[in-house]
């Protein structure tokens, strides 16, 4: 498991069934940021700015599970503020992958992929693992 980032593909992807998922990498920062592939293919990171939220403010604030439970002081003490998008300029390999269904109702499927960019530019996108296909060569 560990920390990974998160990644939207809006570049054509070999399996369109997947196309509006969010995928995990660890490729990059590992730093729980997200980041897209634009149709046009660039790496964008999604700048985000993170503020302590008040106790006061928080779900279980003023609830016996405060005093009883403290790990729920930390459930919601932090919120995002967008920073705006930032071209990242990558060069290098990012593997990203996704799944859908269950492992439980049989129906788990594994989609892998790997995107190349050149000095900014995506090159290609290659699917590694597929359902009902396995390890591509």
């Amino acid at each position: 498991m560990g920390i990974y980032d998160e990644l939207k593909c809006e570049y054509p992807l070999p399996d369109p069934e997947v196309q509006d998922h969010w995928f995990q990498t660890k490729s990059l920062d590992r730093l729980l940021d997200r980041y897209s592939i634009t149709g046009d293919g660039r790496l964008v990171l999604h700048k985000v700015r993170y503020e302590l939220i008040p106790d006061e403010e928080r779900e279980y604030y003023g609830t016996p599970e405060w005093d009883e439970m403290p790990f729920v002081r930390l459930f919601g003490m932090l919120r995002s503020e967008p920073m705006g998008d930032v071209d990242v300029a990558y060069h290098g390999d990012i593997t990203f992958y996704t799944s859908t269904g269950s492992r439980k109702e049989g129906d788990f499927q594994w989609y892998e992929y790997r995107a190349r960019f050149a000095e900014g530019c995506l090159q290609w996108i290659k699917a590694l693992r597929r359902p009902d296909r396995g390890a591509e060569p």
